[in-house]
């Protein structure tokens, strides 16, 4: 039997959104909604929280995680998501022998359940073929056909210049990763095998189709707005691809 985990990843000194991951929420730190579903979730053993900020530390520690001190060089705006992740992964080691699959989750959104983050580990389970599940959302609206750039002219221009319809059900579907679970086998994160820039997630990633459309994490007072909402109207998961995931766990 192996030990599975939750990382929480959530650094101070925000330049989006000034303390984003302590920002009150209907009554609570908007951190906190991501750790009481981590330490709900029935899948998972052991809760870490990876911060540089007291603040967040002492939250966290109030609210029952093991905290994992992150350095300053991993505290930057452009630090790669994925070295802290491993950073945390080598801190989790040494204190879980027995490590199975990580749910990597961020400090910045109410939108993540329990009930997903045991989906995403439920499939890997049963799954063994699999290297992790990720939540995402169906982009048309925002297909990369539709993508533009600013030229140098001052002007817009196509970015990646392929002649395209304006019908956006005839594209080829796209995904994005919606700000919910990161689940995966945690050697995965070392063997960098993932879809760019997603490397830690391996080669094979199941995903879980989700009704979002903009991302579900927080970076202006809109969102906010939307998270507020999200929580004082009982918003639930609605997953487009449960029938799929019913047969992979069938199987």
């Amino acid at each position: 039997m192996t030990t599975h985990c939750a990382l929480i990843t959530a650094k101070g000194n925000n330049e989006s959104l000034p303390d984003k991951n302590l920002i009150t929420i209907c009554g609570k730190p908007s951190l906190q909604y991501v750790i009481e579903a981590a330490l709900n979730a029935k899948r998972i053993g052991e809760v870490f929280l990876s911060t540089e900020d007291p603040r967040i530390r002492e939250l966290g520690v109030t609210l029952g995680c093991r905290i994992i001190d992150r350095p300053p060089t991993l505290s930057k705006p452009d630090t790669n998501h994925g070295d802290v992740m491993v950073h945390g992964i080598d801190e989790i080691k040494k204190l879980v022998p027995d490590l199975g699959c990580v749910t990597v989750l961020l400090g910045n959104t109410v939108m993540t359940s329990a009930a997903l983050i045991d989906l995403s580990l439920e499939i890997l389970d049963k799954r063994p073929e699999l290297d992790s599940t990720m939540s995402v959302w169906l982009a048309q609206d925002d297909h990369p056909y539709r993508a533009l750039t600013i030229g140098e002219d001052g002007c817009l221009h196509s970015f990646l210049d392929i002649k395209a319809g304006t019908s956006r059900q005839y594209y080829p579907k796209v995904y994005f990763y919606d700000q919910g679970v990161w689940s995966f086998r945690h050697q995965c994160v070392y063997e960098r095998k993932g879809p760019t820039p997603w490397w830690w997630m391996g080669e094979k990633s199941f995903p879980i189709w989700r009704n979002w459309v903009t991302g579900r994490d927080f970076h202006t007072q809109l969102d906010l707005d939307v998270a507020d909402y999200w929580i004082r109207s009982g918003q639930k998961d609605e997953i487009f691809n449960q029938a799929d995931i019913d047969k992979l766990l069938a199987g």
